[in-house]
């Protein structure tokens, strides 16, 4: 039955008056936390310009220095060159040039890329043309690198010379400039030109995919020598404080909530009734799962109780036929010594069928005493291609079956006998299967879950009831089986904390054997 939600006009009056006051109040605080954000973002990105203008402002010392020495010694340029070295330029460069013609020839020079008598290219000359006593800059963006160069000329230097002081750095790298506090609040890019422009790019403290910057970002200039360089910023973080950018949502939510309270107030009965009825579904679904559980206990308790038995009587079984079983076996054998090698037929036909029989009873003890045997493992890392190598080696194929392992490259941790063990059986019942003529497959995964071993023929198959069974104890199809080695191979994979499964095989009728390891069985991947 549908049910519909009436709500009082009064109740709707006041929610409908409560959200366009809330929506008002938030209008009103998001602009002026804007406003605040725009004005504080101003005012930081001013002073770090004032920052990057005193900070390259210390160039103007250092050419001031290196050209004082200069003129006072007549242009000397191993004067010149002494200076330099005094001022120490490390990673930059100090350049002393004569005008020559249009251009201009290196005289003297400290730090790389440079060298007397060299031809200054046209990047430099642009710096030179302009230098004066106020140093002039070039900055060039090369891509990867940029390079800034400041320049003085006459009257600072002597007619017809120029000093330059040149740098190279990666603007994506952090640099003194970029680490003093007015960028501690900031993402900056720092331009060496009166605009934006990308060529002209010095430093930047965003990663190259983030420039040119966007959203909300002041412009200002930098005062560097007789150029206005332009330093763009934004916020790294709002200015105005979380509480001020949060306030106005803070407003709007809490408006919208006092004004739902009263349409929620009116479905409060319906919304109990609703969760009454959901609690006892709920209560329904758990004990429907509850007695699951329980029938699944009760059909593993009787199953361990059927094995427990079983293995009683198989240990007690296994023990008392061994001993005989030898004193025949001996018996048999001293008899062949006496009646020689051959023997004569009819002895020989007589001697057989016991030496066979007997034969069949020692592996039916022998089974009894495994499976009755409890076997610990003892777990060590072997890889997938070896154990399978290992396991077909031992047991090779009969002449008419084909035999085809593929094993992924990677390394179990499992105790290795038993899990050859495991795998012999599996391919042995798939040589029997195919009756030796057909084909078997053996193959080694990794799953997410762990890790998956199949043994795949393409004899007749099983039915569905009967390969349900075929893992109990004493079941057997085979006319002379004794119905425990694939109760066994359940033991030793449930040991590992496993699963074997029957199914049939895709496509070619047979049958296939999956046994299915957990995660911590499998260590790693071999390389």
């Amino acid at each position: 039955m549908r049910r519909v939600l009436h709500v009082a006009p009064l109740s709707l009056v006041l929610a409908l008056v409560i959200v366009a006051a809330s929506i008002v109040g938030f209008v009103f605080f998001k602009n002026s936390a804007d406003s605040q954000e725009r004005i504080l973002l101003k005012s930081d990105n001013s002073q770090a310009a004032l920052y990057v203008g005193s900070v390259f402002g210390g160039v103007s010392s250092i050419l001031d220095t290196v050209a004082t020495a200069e003129t006072l010694s007549n242009g000397s340029p191993a004067a010149f060159a002494a200076r330099a070295r005094v001022v120490d330029p490390g990673n930059f460069s100090l350049v002393l040039a004569a005008k020559q013609g249009a251009g201009y020839v290196v005289t003297s020079a400290v730090g790389p890329g440079y060298a007397a008598g060299q031809v200054l290219g046209p990047s430099v000359l642009a710096a030179l043309a302009h230098a004066g006593t106020t140093f002039d800059t070039s900055v060039v963006y090369h891509g990867k690198q940029s390079t800034g160069i400041f320049a003085v000329g006459p009257p600072l230097t002597l007619p017809g010379t120029a000093i330059f002081f040149q740098f190279t750095l990666d603007p994506y790298v952090k640099s003194p400039v970029t680490a003093g506090k007015p960028f501690a609040q900031l993402k900056v890019a720092l331009y060496g030109a009166p605009t934006a422009d990308p060529s002209s790019l010095l430093v930047a403290t965003v990663p190259k995919n983030q420039l040119p910057l966007t959203g909300e970002t002041a412009s200002d200039h930098a005062k560097v020598g007789s150029d206005n360089w332009t330093l763009v910023g934004a916020a790294r973080s709002p200015l105005t404080g979380s509480f001020a950018r949060e306030a106005p949502y803070i407003i709007l939510g809490l408006g919208l909530f006092i004004a739902l309270l009263v349409a929620v107030t009116v479905e409060v009965l319906d919304r109990r009734q609703r969760y009454a009825s959901a609690l006892v579904e709920e209560r329904t679904a758990d004990l429907q799962a509850t007695l699951a559980d329980l029938r699944a206990a009760q059909a593993a308790l009787i199953r361990g109780e059927r094995l427990r038995a079983l293995g009683e009587m198989a240990s007690v079984v296994g023990h008392e036929l061994r001993n005989p079983l030898a004193a025949v076996i001996n018996a048999l054998y001293l008899l062949r010594r006496q009646l020689g090698e051959p023997a004569q037929p009819n002895h020989e036909k007589h001697l057989a069928m016991a030496e066979r029989e007997t034969s069949k009873a020692a592996t039916l003890a022998e089974d009894l005493t495994a499976f009755v045997r409890p076997r610990e493992p003892k777990k060590e890392e072997v890889e997938a291609p070896t154990l399978l190598r290992e396991v077909v080696e031992a047991s090779p194929p009969p002449p008419e079956v084909s035999l085809d392992v593929d094993a992924d490259p990677f390394t179990l941790v499992v105790d290795r006998h038993q899990l050859a063990e495991v795998l012999t059986n599996l391919v042995t019942n798939a040589y029997q299967a195919v009756n030796g003529d057909g084909a078997v497959r053996v193959t080694a995964r990794t799953t997410p879950a762990g890790a998956e071993l199949a043994v795949e023929d393409n004899g007749p198959g099983l039915d569905v009831k009967i390969g349900q069974r075929v893992f109990e104890p004493f079941f057997t199809t085979k006319h002379d089986g004794t119905g425990l080695g694939l109760a066994i191979v359940l033991r030793l994979v449930e040991a590992h904390g496993g699963t074997v499964t029957f199914e049939d095989a895709a496509g070619n009728g047979g049958a296939r054997v999956v046994v299915r390891l957990p995660d911590e069985a499998v260590r790693a991947t071999v390389s």
